[in-house]
This record gives structure tokens, sequence and C-alpha cells, in this order.
């Protein structure tokens, strides 16, 4: 029988597993670039996932809404404990007859790993590590193993087999209590990850997860490995290419392009030498730049105004969308980060995009792209040697703003994102008024309520910022650094997606040199900031534009011409026509009564809560009447609605949002829209479903007015003898 559901055990603290697990589950724990659970995921992504979870539960629930791929639903183990907490509401998910694979959060199998063509029940025993209980001979014994050891991995044919799973206790155990047998099957290469000492023995990654690394011979070749890793690997070959010709000593040897085979560095990453004489480091920031001046002298062309917003501006807040409702306070005015009360961009993408734009250059030049300590070698202990060039700038190929180059030589010499790419970074998140905040050892840590406090390990260079601008002189101000450095931690976000702790930190850290950046004023800044037009629409307008799109497109046909022929019927006897509203549709009706009016119109407006207080006497025998309700259920709505329909000679409309509601369901006469969301941040504030009222009933006017033939002299100007339209009209 095939497995297509999978239900993962993800609640339990990983209190095992130390600072990593903090902030986060012990399923997003960071496992040779992915989180663990995305292991199963990038395994079986056509399978259907019940993911069980506790600890950390809104942190998991809102990273897997951000990044998972993979179809799923989630259960809440909170209040039970073991790990049979959540179980039985994972299994209502499973259908009858479904065969299943029940597995612990911190186990990744193989690569190349199949599931058993057994049609029985089975267990996973542990063959590469230990494990608490054993499986001998058909029996579960609480007996360390790491031979016959229970992994944390079974089958079941139907979920019939565990239906009566107790809502606490351990889950092993029940099953020893149950007596159950099963076949078993030797996970063989197959990872527990339920201890720190365990993930800290892993090889600390120095590549992304689409690359591969592999050395022979004194050369290496570097391989992508996805679609994203094959796009970098043409750009970075184009990039040693450019720059073949040149006599340079800054450079591996380049003995193939595809793959990528070059030059195996007798060195060490910049940032390993952090214990040498500050004379040293000196001489070697020395020649870092006076290397990068040389690439930047190979070739310039003509600035992009549309490549700069794209790598400063455009990926960064793309990035960031990601996070806004992810990270703790990131969707605060202000975040206090160590102490300081930093402005979040969010709030602020006017300031950021006007001092960014100061520094548009005239020209860009030949770049490296992503010149940090992690993409230099110091050969022989001596000489620098750039490595991993990026290849591009926004939309530019190989030449980009040359301020980039120095930035990203900035952030590995002052805010230290090396050691912060290794993970070698604490932070500590106190998002409750009551809460005292620890350590790994049990040290309490001073952080103030609803803050954060970040703490990176060092490169050992901050101490030569003053000396890194000498070296540069006019080439760049420090509060252009300060800013582009904001920015650039900032973009890291979501690139390092892979750590929910690297997601916060980075922005975070973020936060705190962007604050630094709008306090700075220096004497060399340009007296007139560029400031060159910008559409608003795609940042503000255009997610609710094709919202209000698709939700005019859902009105039929037939519902429009109704209403408006009906409408056309009543004004040619001598009727009027009456729209009734509550709260903010109040407006809208007001403003579909005046344009009435102007055109000449009978109309009026009836509030649906005085209607009952007299009002209702504007309602003759022959007037049409729209009642405005978004949910179509609004008890002031239906009983008014009740009531005018004991009128004789009354036309009853209702203009709402529910295909099925108490007035839809009794209304003969309806117009439905079909709207997706309201454009706000909870999808319940009156936004985009007032807009659309007022659309249609604006059309209504416009085609009535259409239908009457009315003159713009004869008909409107009469009643419109005052304001800017009368002066027009004179």
């Amino acid at each position: 029988m095939e497995i297509n559901y999978i239900i993962i055990q993800a609640g339990g603290k990983g209190s095992r597993m130390e600072s990593l697990t903090r902030n986060k589950p012990k399923a997003l724990v960071p496992i040779e670039g992915l989180p663990m659970i995305f292991h199963l995921f990038r395994k079986y992504p056509d399978k259907r996932y019940i993911i069980i979870g506790d600890y950390k539960y809104d942190v998991l629930e809102r990273y897997l809404k951000e990044f998972a791929d993979v179809d799923y639903k989630m259960v809440r183990g909170t209040g039970h404990r073991g790990t049979c907490a959540g179980m039985a509401d994972a299994l209502e998910k499973i259908p009858e007859g479904e065969r299943f694979l029940l597995i612990w959060c911190d186990l990744v199998l193989p690569k190349d790993y199949n599931f058993p063509e057994s049609d029985k029940n089975i267990i996973g025993i542990s063959k590469d590590f230990s494990c608490r209980w054993s499986y001998k001979n058909g029996k579960f014994m609480e007996e360390r193993s790491s031979e016959y050891g229970v992994a944390g991995y079974f089958i079941f044919n139907e979920k019939s087999y565990i239906s009566d799973v107790p809502t606490d206790g351990e889950f092993v155990r029940w099953l020893q209590s149950k007596e159950m047998t099963f076949e078993e099957e030797a996970l063989r290469k197959t990872h527990e990850y339920g201890l720190y000492s365990v993930w800290d023995e892993l090889p600390k990654l120095k590549t992304r997860p689409f690359n591969r690394i592999e050395k022979n011979g004194g050369k290496l070749y570097k391989m992508p490995v996805d679609k994203q890793g094959e796009d970098l690997a043409i750009r970075e070959q184009a990039w040693y290419k450019m720059l073949r010709g040149e006599c340079f000593d800054n450079l591996p040897e380049i003995y193939d392009y595809n793959p990528l085979c070059m030059e195996d560095i007798n060195g060490k990453n910049i940032y390993e030498y952090n214990n040498i004489p500050i004379d040293k480091k000196k001489r070697i920031l020395y020649q870092i730049v006076d290397c990068l001046e040389s690439v930047h002298r190979l070739g310039s062309v003509p600035s992009d105004e549309d490549s700069y917003k794209a790598a400063y501006l455009n990926k960064t807040y793309d990035r960031l969308k990601k996070v806004r409702f992810l990270v703790p306070f990131a969707n605060d005015e202000y975040v206090t980060v160590n102490g300081r009360r930093c402005r979040n961009i969010f709030y602020h993408t006017d300031e950021v995009n006007e001092l960014v734009m100061r520094y548009f250059p005239s020209e860009f030049k030949l770049i490296h792209g992503d010149c940090t300590f992690s993409n230099m070698m110091l050969k022989n202990d001596e000489v620098p040697v750039l490595i991993d060039p990026r290849g591009y700038f926004g939309n530019t190929e190989l030449y980009g703003d040359e301020a980039y180059d120095w930035v990203k030589l900035y952030y590995s010499v002052i805010s230290n994102y090396d050691q912060f790419n290794l993970k070698r970074f604490n932070l500590y998140i106190n998002e409750r008024e009551d809460y005292v905040v620890y350590d790994d050892r049990g040290n309490e840590v001073s952080v103030e309520p609803k803050s954060v406090k970040l703490e990176i390990a060092s490169n050992g260079w901050e101490d030569l910022e003053d000396y890194f601008f000498e070296l540069l002189g006019d080439k760049v101000t420090r509060r252009q650094m300060r800013v582009f450095l904001a920015i650039t931690w900032l973009s890291l976000t979501t690139y390092a997606w892979d750590d929910y702790d690297s997601i916060c930190g980075a922005f975070y850290n973020g936060l705190m040199y962007l604050e630094d950046a709008l306090l700075m004023k220096e004497e060399n800044e340009r007296q007139e900031p560029y400031r060159p037009f910008e559409s608003a629409y795609k940042k503000y307008f255009a997610d609710n534009t094709k919202i209000l799109k698709d939700a005019l497109k859902s009105i039929r046909m037939e519902q429009m011409e109704s209403l408006i022929n009906d409408c056309e019927e009543t004004l040619k006897a001598g009727h009027k026509i009456i729209t009734s509203g509550l709260g903010k549709n109040v407006p809208i009706c007001d403003k579909f009564t005046g344009t009435m009016l102007s055109l000449g119109f009978e109309a009026a407006f009836m509030h649906t809560n005085t209607a009952v207080h007299g009002d209702m006497g504007m309602v003759h025998s022959g007037d049409l009447v729209i009642i405005l309700t978004k949910s179509g259920s609004t008890a002031e709505s239906v009983y008014l609605e009740k009531l005018l329909e004991k009128r004789e000679g009354v036309k009853l409309w209702l203009l709402s949002f529910k295909e099925h509601s108490d007035l839809s369901d009794s209304m003969e006469n309806k117009l439905i829209i079909n709207m997706e969301h309201e454009g706000d941040l909870w999808n319940i504030v009156p936004n985009n479903s007032t807009t659309l009222n007022l659309i249609v009933l604006q059309e209504v006017a416009i085609e009535l007015s259409r239908r009457f033939g009315l003159d713009l002299i004869k008909d409107f100007k009469p009643n419109h003898p005052g304001g800017a339209i009368g002066t027009l009209l004179r």
C-alpha cells in the first residue's frame, strides 16, 4: 500500500538542544542548510503532512506558513504531556483505510531511503545512534540500544491500530502495554538530532545549500545542486572570465569553468585571522582595498537607476515581506534591541528610500559584489584572494555601484557577519512583561520586557573602522555605509531562511544600524537629495487593486443588468431609489445619493438604525430600496428587510458579499460580490468591501445617466452652479 500521509510529532521542547531551541521548536533547528522538518518535506514533497506542535507552536505555525511548500495541517498538543500529546487529533486528519508514517521530527532519513514494500505495520530500528527504548524479539524494552533502538519511526496500515491512543504519556510505553508487534525496518545512515552535542559535531557549512564543494588533487570543484545554484554559477563563471586576461594576483587560478574548477587556496578565510597583530590586520585591509580598487578600475558603464533600486531597496523590501508577521515585534513601530529604541523600517520606508537614493552614482564599475571575509582567503597567510564573486548588481551583469563592494567589506570588518553566518551568536527575545530570560547555564540574562538582546561573536577587526574610512577617503561617507549596512542586514533576513534565529537576528541587527544612519549627520552629505519619480502603485496599491479587479469580475452579468433595469423602471415611473446601510457603508450610500441627485434623479439615504424610528416614512409604494450589508446577516438589516417586505409595491434589493446568509437566502433580488480579502492587516476592517460597494453603485448611476440620455448642459449644469464644477461649466 502506498503511503500518502505522514504525521510528524514536533511538539517536544527540545531542552537538550540548549540555545538552539531558546526561541524556536526543535523541528526548526537547521541541519545541513535546512530546518530539521524540511528534510522530510524535500524528500517527500507530494505527501500530506499532519504536524503536531506544542512548544513555540506560534513560531512553528508562522514559519511554516511562510516557507513550507507542501500540503500540511497542524494540530496542537498543548496542555498534554509526552509523545502521545496531539496524536488523537492528528489521527482524525487521516482518512479511514489509509496507510501512514508516524515519525519524530528530529529524525533525518538518508537521501537514498525508500519506504519498505511490506504491507505490515513497521517499526524503524536504529543502527547508527543510541535510543532509550529497544525492540527485540517482538517486544518493547526500556533499555538503551544503538542496534535495536526504537528510532521514532512507525508505519501503520490504518489508523484503527492506534485509534485508542491516550492524550498523555509516552507513545512507546503505550505500545508496550498493547503488546503490538511490528515488522522491523533497519534505519541505516539515519541521524537523530536530539542533542546539542550531536548538532555541534556537524560540519559548519561554508557554502550555501545550492552549491556543493569537492576537493581533489589540489583543485577545488564548485558545483550547483539546483536551479538557483546553476544561475549563480553562470554569473560567477562570467566574472572570472572577465578578469582572466588581467595581471591580477588576487584571484585563484581557474582550470575549468563547467563545472568551476579552481586552485585550492593554501590559507584560511580572512575572518579566521582574528588574533593576529593590529599592524598585520591593517596591512591585510590595505591589500583588500587596493585589490578591490583595481577591480573597479577595469571597466565602467552608465549607472542604471532600476538596478540600483533593485539591489538596495526592492530586493530588501521583497524579503522583508515574509518577516513582518514572523519575527517578534516586527510589526511594532519601535523595537528595543540591546537596550536601544530603534525605528522600524516598515514605518520609515520613505526616509530610507530618500537616504539611499542620495548616493546614486553617475556610473557603475566592475565589482565583486559579495566581498565579505567569508569570500576572501589569505593565500599563504599573506595575500588576499577574492573568491565567490556575485557577478551582478540588480538587473545589471558584472557592473554595479562600487559602494556595494565597500559595504560588503564593512559588513565583515564592523558588524561580524561571518560569525553570524556560522551561527556564532546568542539571541534572547523577551515578549512578556513578567518573563525572566535565562542562558543555557541557567543564569539570568538582563533583557527588558518587550525587547531583544543580540550578541554576535567578534571577527576581531572592529578597531579598524577608522582605518577603513581613512583608506577609502572621499569614496564613501560614514552615514552612507551605515544605511547600506542596515539594508544589507535587513536583506539577509529571508536569504538566511533556513534558521529562524538568523532571520530574527538579521532583522534586529539591521534595525540597530538603521537607527544609527537615521541619527547621523555629516558635513559631506549632498545638499540636494536625489528625488527621482517613483510610482507608489506597486508598493501600496497593486495588491488591493488586484483584489478589487477580481471581485468585480465575480459579479454576475444577470444580477447587474437586473439591478440597473429595476432602477430604470422605478425612476421612469416617478419613484425614487433609496439606499440603506450601517457603519462604514453610510458614507457610501451618501455618495451614491449625492451623485444621483446631481444627475437629477430621485434618490434618498435611509440609515438602517433610524429607519425604525420614523425614517421609513420616506419609503412609498413604487420605491426601490437597496440594502447594503457585507455579511447579509446583520440583525438590524435583517429586521429592516422584514418590515419593508410587508410594504406593498416596494421593491427590495440586497448588495452583499455572502452567497449564503440570512438575507441572501431569503431575498429574491440580490447582487453578490465574491471578495478575497479586505486588504487590511487582519481581513476585518471594512476597506475593499466599501470601495466595491461604491464602485457598483456609482456604475449604476452612470449607466442610468446613459439610458436616460442626460445632457451635460441641460440636465447636469443646472444642479451645479457652485464650486469648481460650476466655474468650469459657466
